[in-house]
């Protein structure tokens, strides 16, 4: 971090905090003033200014008094000298709390992707293998999952499922291992898509 140390006299001939003070052709240009504290007696502001004899723009702290009782506060708490850093004016993404302009869709189809590939062991909870965009997706990571977890020893197939009108999903697919010796073994992996609500 760059600093530079001020004296309260190199301050005040720049205008720096009170712009009266500054001597004629001398005078720091002001940049921005915000107040980041307040204390029992004082407010903290934050002042950047640039300096008119190097042309660096630079940040101090200083104090004001709150109340008429406090007009004597000093803005630099006492001290000769007064740390400033050296600063630049970059875009900053923040975050607000704005007033919503539509209604908050409540239902999973707001939140995440409609395809969802499940390992479903059958006598314990079922394990989210992950959210997808689209059905390749999401059968391609299923794959992918079962062949991180056990040996594929025959062909991978999916076999869409018959659903009834009215469920949570309107695509459903169970992934299947087809031996040659004829025996389907079912894996337990899940493809589905959820139902969309208009």
């Amino acid at each position: 971090m760059s600093t530079r140390t001020f004296t309260r006299q190199q301050l005040e001939a720049i205008g720096i905090p009170d712009r009266w003070t500054a001597t004629e052709g001398n005078a720091a240009e002001q940049l921005h003033e915000e107040q980041i504290d307040t204390r029992r007696w004082v407010s903290v502001h934050r002042l950047v200014f640039r300096a008119p004899d190097d042309g660096i723009a630079y940040a101090v702290f200083e104090e004001r008094g709150l109340t008429e009782s406090q007009d004597g506060t000093d803005p630099w708490g006492y001290a000769d000298e007064i740390k400033a850093v050296e600063v630049e004016e970059r875009p900053v993404v923040a975050q607000q709390w704005l007033p919503v302009n539509t209604p908050r869709d409540k239902g999973l189809g707001a939140l995440l992707p409609a395809w969802e590939a499940v390992y479903e062991p059958g006598n314990v909870s079922d394990y989210l293998i992950g959210y997808m965009n689209h059905q390749d997706a999401a059968t391609g990571a299923a794959e992918a999952w079962m062949r991180s977890q056990s040996e594929v020893t025959g062909r991978l197939e999916w076999t869409e499922m018959q659903l009834r009108d009215g469920d949570e999903y309107d695509r459903w697919f169970d992934l299947v291992q087809r031996h040659d010796d004829g025996i389907d073994t079912g894996t337990g992996i899940t493809v589905r898509h959820r139902t969309q609500t208009a």
